[in-house]
């Protein structure tokens, strides 16, 4: 049954050691940030990062690629984070690139026995564990590495605090928990289905087209990032997450580098004042009318193309 994925695993491992064998080689340069594994699924006040560089960085990097279980006390739900940079001679471009394809077969060999099994999308970490084992963690195993075949002039690395997902529900979908979660509540309250809060919320739903889409919005933990200027532009050309350390090619001149502090979350930036407002639909569940403006960002240009520079950056 499990085979699929086991052998998709099997080609991601080889293709890893044969990465790890090859890049350190190539380093002219590089910092990683070494941060607290979490505990519990809550983010500390403060987090301390502890600078790794030289040696002990590659090191720390080659572990971090392959690492894809949990730690001992690493609460699940939560992942290992080693944010950093190498700047290297020789471009690894096509060997990340084969990387991230293959950790993306590796997904599809889960969501096809996911289908073949008719489970709902949150079996799929369950099938993972059980093809590989029960410590492995999603987000670490599919997770992509960053790589860049240019030399950026400036690279800055940042706490993202107020960061924010946004996913898409179809209305069929939230009628469905709504009257599931209806119908529970009478039974276990022993009451009128209609007197339920879901009830009501079902009824504000009752102009809408189940085929409808909201826009569902969950806050991110924070976590670090990194952005990159290959340009002369004032904006950032690359904005990426750092749980991985970014390869870029060495140029003329090293780029500079605005290097990790210590996450302080009563010392973190204030909220964007462009932040973009929403219509609400179902008050207390995050559930928004969706916007247009989705459409519209997937036609932004890519800066990082513009500027001519080859990389994993959105694809």
């Amino acid at each position: 049954m499990y085979e699929e994925i086991q052998g998709a695993f099997a080609h991601l491992q080889n293709a890893l050691h044969a990465f790890n064998l090859a890049w350190p080689a190539h380093v002219v340069s590089g910092v990683v940030w070494r941060l607290p594994l979490l505990t519990e699924q809550r983010t500390p006040d403060t987090l301390q990062a502890e600078r790794l560089s030289g040696q002990e960085a590659v090191d720390a990097t080659r572990r971090a690629l392959a690492e894809f279980e949990r730690d001992l006390g690493q609460a699940a739900g939560t992942v290992m984070r080693l944010p950093g940079y190498f700047v290297l001679c020789e471009s690894p471009l096509e060997q990340v690139r084969q990387i991230n394809a293959l950790k993306d077969e590796v997904a599809a060999a889960i969501e096809k026995l996911r289908l073949e099994l008719n489970l709902v999308p949150a079996a799929r970490p369950r099938l993972m564990r059980r093809a590989l084992g029960a410590k492995f963690n999603t987000k670490q195993l599919l997770r992509h590495i960053q790589c860049f075949d240019g030399s950026p002039r400036l690279i800055t690395f940042t706490w993202a605090g107020h960061t924010t997902a946004t996913g898409r529900i179809s209305v069929a979908k939230v009628r469905e928990t709504l009257q599931a979660g209806a119908e529970a509540r009478a039974s276990r309250e022993n009451t009128n289905i209609t007197d339920t809060p879901e009830y009501q919320e079902l009824r504000t739903l009752v102009n809408m087209a189940d085929t409808e889409m909201l826009a569902e919005r969950k806050s991110v933990a924070p976590h670090p990032r990194a952005m990159l200027w290959f340009s002369d532009s004032s904006r950032y050309d690359a904005m990426v997450h750092a749980n991985l350390p970014i390869f870029v090619t060495a140029g003329e001149q090293p780029p500079e580098v605005m290097e990790l502090k210590n996450f302080d979350r009563n010392a973190r930036q204030a909220k964007r004042f462009d932040e973009k407002r929403r219509t609400e639909v179902l008050p207390f569940r995050d559930l928004f009318l969706s916007s247009r403006k989705t459409e519209e960002a997937a036609s932004v240009p890519d800066k990082v193309k513009e500027a001519d520079v080859a990389s994993t950056y959105r694809t």
